[in-house]
């Protein structure tokens, strides 16, 4: 089979869950025996195009992460005349391009499968700047036009095969907001040779104490909620046990916010921010630590959820009824807390992990069910058989569906179902492009990540690496972490 992928990160431009599982499903599929196209925007600008088969649309930079793209319709007589010869067109992008799935359905019958890739509405904070972050008018105005937005989604959705969602929790989710298609229920799965590999060094700090020692790996984004976590572990965690401590794995735009909220809370000398570390590094850090904490209340599915439980980490996290409720099963493989009421649910989570850390048998229990329950789950054959016998049902329906596809019909027919679906998918990417460059131009739109990690050098540079500014980057970095 000729499988083609839709997806925003044709290249390895960021390393985001998405783009990992986008690139892993292609290395997948092409053991399996079938070819496989990544169509999505041109970024060979950025990171240039190595072996893969590929379908390039143009491609609008993202006004604050310039390694995004979005991608635009091309030439009418282009894109008719060169679609990509694929047997079917499975989507895994959370822009509007969506549209152009449904109309390579019409126009060539070629079966179309879409994957519910990010909650739009926990995501909707995306454009602001910290200013406009802090108005709560703004903040409500941007979820709700999101949440408009999905209809939108749900109706691009109804033009393809098959939804597949990554949680058992997003099947009545979109059939409350449309979607008539057949829904399947598919995980992403682990890379066993990264996660299974032995680990080569302790990557924590030396006095960090072994059997006591909590992490987060994420995106440090807003989304991601990690001020709550630090501020669990502050006033929680901290202060019930002084052997315990606290390492946050990434970096992002709210890098330097969380390193400034770190250093002005209590117990900051038991906080370690390494910054991002490479994909096939996480094995050591995983396999260091003791346990996963996660209160991210954004996800979709949590890839570093599903890694730590592959890995045996038992994870605490906050019951989103979303994604990572779908991966955590309180009391087997973790603990899931209810996120409200505030007070009462950062308590119980602090408990969670201290009743973990505190308890070697239960701990080792719960690691074993978690290794188990994660290769049963989320092995590559499962994920992957599953994904093929999903192609066969959506070829099938289609074939019944598309009797006579558009490019057997007039050319007026087929210019005019493109111009309805450019519009669609035009409109609101460039409105998104155009909308973020006005606020970047207005002092409105987010500082780039970069930017944040300019911040924090500078800082370190002007504390002389003393450790009297932000905590974590500064403090031991080269001291305590061995060499690879």
């Amino acid at each position: 089979m000729h499988i083609g992928i839709l997806t925003d990160f044709p290249t390895a431009t960021v390393r985001s869950g998405l783009a990992i599982h986008t690139h892993f499903l292609r290395q997948g599929m092409l053991k399996r025996g079938h070819r496989v196209c990544l169509v999505g925007p041109d970024t060979s600008d950025v990171v240039a195009l190595g072996s893969e088969e590929t379908h390039l649309f143009p491609g609008l930079a993202y006004p604050t992460y310039p390694r995004v793209k979005i991608a635009m319709p091309g030439d009418p007589r282009k894109m008719i005349g060169d679609a990509p010869p694929v047997d079917i067109l499975h989507g895994q992008t959370n822009t509007l391009m969506v549209w152009y799935g449904g109309w390579m359905r019409k126009m060539f019958g070629i079966p179309v499968l879409n994957t519910h890739t990010v909650h739009l509405p926990t995501h909707s904070h995306f454009i602001l700047s910290d200013g406009m972050y802090q108005k709560q008018s703004v903040r409500d105005w941007a979820y709700r036009t999101s949440q408009d937005l999905e209809f939108d989604y749900a109706e691009a959705y109804n033009q393809g095969d098959g939804l597949i969602v990554q949680s058992r929790h997003f099947v009545q989710y979109w059939r409350d907001r449309g979607v008539t298609v057949p829904i399947h229920v598919v995980g992403r799965p682990i890379d066993p040779k990264k996660f299974d590999a032995q680990p080569t060094y302790d990557p924590f700090p030396q006095h960090f104490k072994v059997g006591k020692r909590i992490i987060v790996v994420s995106r440090h984004d807003r989304e991601k909620n990690l001020e709550r976590m630090l501020e669990i572990f502050a006033h929680g965690i901290a202060p019930n046990d002084p052997d315990v401590t606290l390492t946050m794995v990434g970096d992002g735009h709210g890098h330097y916010n969380l390193c400034k909220l770190a250093d002005s809370l209590p117990h900051s000398d038991r906080v370690f921010m390494p910054g991002e570390v490479g994909h096939d590094q996480l094995v050591n850090w995983y396999a260091h630590a003791d346990i996963f904490a996660y209160t991210s209340l954004s996800e979709t599915f949590g890839n570093v959820v599903g890694e730590a439980l592959w890995s045996g980490l038992p994870v605490v996290a906050l019951d989103d009824k979303m994604g990572v409720a779908g991966q955590v099963i309180d009391r087997v493989n973790g603990a899931l807390i209810a996120p409200e009421p505030r007070a009462t649910a950062d308590q119980q989570f602090a408990m969670a992990c201290l009743g973990l850390l505190n308890n070697r048998s239960l701990r080792r229990e719960t690691a074993e069910s978690a290794a188990t329950l994660a290769r049963r789950t989320a092995h590559p054959d499962a994920v992957l058989t599953r994904f093929e016998g999903i192609y066969a049902q959506a070829t099938a329906r289609c074939k019944a569906d598309v009797r006579k596809p558009l490019i057997q019909r007039s050319k007026a027919r087929q210019y005019a179902a493109w111009m309805e679906m450019a519009r669609k998918w035009a409109f609101w990417n460039a409105l998104l492009v155009v909308s973020c460059k006005a606020m970047n131009k207005l002092g409105g739109a987010r500082v780039e990540s970069d930017s944040q990690h300019a911040r924090v050098e500078m800082e370190i540079s002007r504390n002389d690496g003393s450790g009297a500014g932000l905590i974590t980057v500064a403090r031991q970095r080269s001291l305590d972490r061995p060499a690879a």
